[in-house]
């Protein structure tokens, strides 16, 4: 049974043995909300965009799949450590940032609203090809607008749990077969970690031009910077993991914030149980972005080995039905396997997204004093559906009347925001939050400091970048200006929200 620290009448929970215990196999015990988030977000960047990255850029891409990766684990343990050792998340911690009070978090969470049914509507598309493809028959709108649906109905009923684990079940059988055929295929291996370490330059092939006209109108800049987005996740999907961290009790995390003289007391005491509760984090945060990084690389490996010799690209509506290849080098009867797990993988994403729609929003509402004590979660789901879910259907059949908008398309600018900008602003901020509201002893070391505004910068100057190819392309009617299209709408939704916050937290209780 686990033992309890009593600390000032807050009962801290004491790490079990198997997590200080010096065995390494001991820790992957603790591999808890991380292998949430990596079931939700491994599906369209792993699966999708990291194999039409090998399939055009061969192994040359690989080395953006470890970078970034590494990139966003500094964003996500830099707040995983903070809850753990202070119990404050960063949406509380952000309110005190200079500026309107709250206008960051306000920030962060428009960012996140504004795009949710831009990418339901994507990986609802993305659904809708796969049952398409699987069963031969139907037209994709009306089988992504049909599991949206199915969606809203198990949301209602909450059979979350079935789910949750026939989805584990599914998606490690397909991994596991991908990364058989991957080790069937014997790629260089040499070429290939040589690749995934050292950045290089990278550009379109020739016969990559023609056979996909469009991407003349869209730099490789800007699609690179849509797997960059994707893999791995987005910004918001850290923040409801931070706050899952909460439900496994870790340190301080499910007590609320600390006080000084808590603070001081974990400072103090290098075998405190909040301290030694960061193994924990550690290995739940390594381990999940570990995984990003080994299935991103073997579906791009197959994507260079199985779609680039045949100039196969998966683009349109052939967004997964290319991949369904790499199955059949081992064995045709592995096909039927790669079409339920593709089902499962996009379908849980939608559904599991929810849930992460839900605890943002959850979470940034209880940090406004007023409404702290007066927010319940199924309440907000309804208005939280409607707007993700029910956006995400009307792009969707927008789309249908503009057959030129390919699925990529829809995603383009929510990727910029969500996956790589609003990543910057985070890892920013991260150092700030320790400065501001731990002890010295507490606060993070030199080295992540340093590499959490390495991330940053690397996330600004990728954002910048493809917010200006962005605006090149679509605002064509500024002319040589158009580039500045993309930072007018980010300097007037910054504005917007710091004249926002004060209007938010001046609001009466309803």
């Amino acid at each position: 049974m686990t033992e309890k620290t009593v600390t000032k009448d807050r009962s801290l929970v004491d790490p079990p043995a198997a997590l200080i215990s010096r065995n390494p196999l001991q820790w992957f015990r603790f591999f808890g909300p991380g292998a949430i988030a990596a079931s939700i977000t491994i599906g369209s960047g792993e699966t999708l965009f990291a194999s039409r990255g090998g399939s055009i850029f061969g192994y040359d891409i690989l080395w953006v799949f470890l970078w970034i990766a590494l990139l966003k684990w500094v964003l996500v343990y830099g707040s995983v450590r903070h809850i753990v050792l202070s119990g404050g998340h960063p949406f509380e911690r952000w309110t005190e940032l200079p500026g309107p009070r709250g206008w960051f978090p306000l920030f962060m969470v428009l960012t996140a609203v504004f795009c949710w049914p831009f990418w339901t509507s994507f990986l609802a598309g993305l659904l809708g090809t796969a049952c398409t493809w699987t069963f031969g028959v139907g037209d994709y709108y009306w089988w992504a607008t049909g599991c949206l649906a199915l969606i809203v109905l198990l949301l209602t009923i909450g059979s979350y749990n079935f789910l949750e684990k026939s989805l584990t079940i599914l998606i490690g059988l397909k991994l596991a077969a991908i990364l058989a055929a991957l080790f069937y295929l014997r790629p260089d291996w040499w070429d290939l970690v040589k690749n995934l370490i050292l950045p290089h330059k990278l550009a379109y092939p020739e016969w990559a031009l023609e056979k996909l006209p469009d991407l003349q109108q869209r730099s490789a800049w800007l699609e690179i910077m849509v797997y960059i987005s994707a893999i791995g996740g987005a910004s918001h999907d850290y923040l409801a993991y931070v706050s899952w961290i909460r439900e496994k009790s870790w340190g301080w995390s499910h007590l609320g914030q600390a006080s000084t003289a808590e603070l001081a007391e974990t400072a103090a005491r290098k075998d405190h149980p909040a301290r030694l509760w960061l193994r924990a984090a550690q290995v739940d945060t390594i381990t999940s972005f570990a995984l990003v990084v080994i299935f991103s690389a073997a579906f791009s490996v197959l994507g260079t080995l199985v779609l680039r010799p045949e100039q196969l690209v998966p683009d349109g509506t052939d967004l997964l039905n290319y991949q369904g290849k790499y199955l059949e080098t081992l064995a045709h009867w592995l096909l039927p396997l790669y079409k339920v797990g593709i089902f499962c993988v996009f379908f849980g994403m939608l559904y599991g997204g929810q849930a992460m729609c839900f605890r943002v929003i959850y979470e940034y509402l209880i940090t406004i004093e007023r409404w702290r004590t007066r927010v319940a979660n199924w309440p907000i789901r309804w208005p939280i559906m409607a707007w993700s879910i029910g956006g995400g259907i009307l792009i969707l059949w927008i789309s249908k009347l503009w057959p030129e908008i390919k699925p990529i398309d829809i995603v383009t600018l929510p990727s910029i925001f969500t996956g790589v900008l609003s990543c910057g602003f985070y890892c920013l901020v991260n150092p700030w939050m320790d400065r501001r509201f731990l002890p010295g002893t507490l606060r993070m070391n030199g080295a992540l400091v340093f590499w959490n505004y390495i991330a940053a910068i690397l996330f600004f100057l990728i954002g910048f970048k493809g917010l200006w190819d962005y605006g090149v392309s679509h605002f064509e009617s500024w002319g040589k200006y158009g580039g500045w299209g993309g930072f007018v709408m980010l300097a007037v939704f910054i504005l917007f929200c710091f004249m926002a916050a004060h209007a938010v937290r001046n609001l009466r209780k309803i």
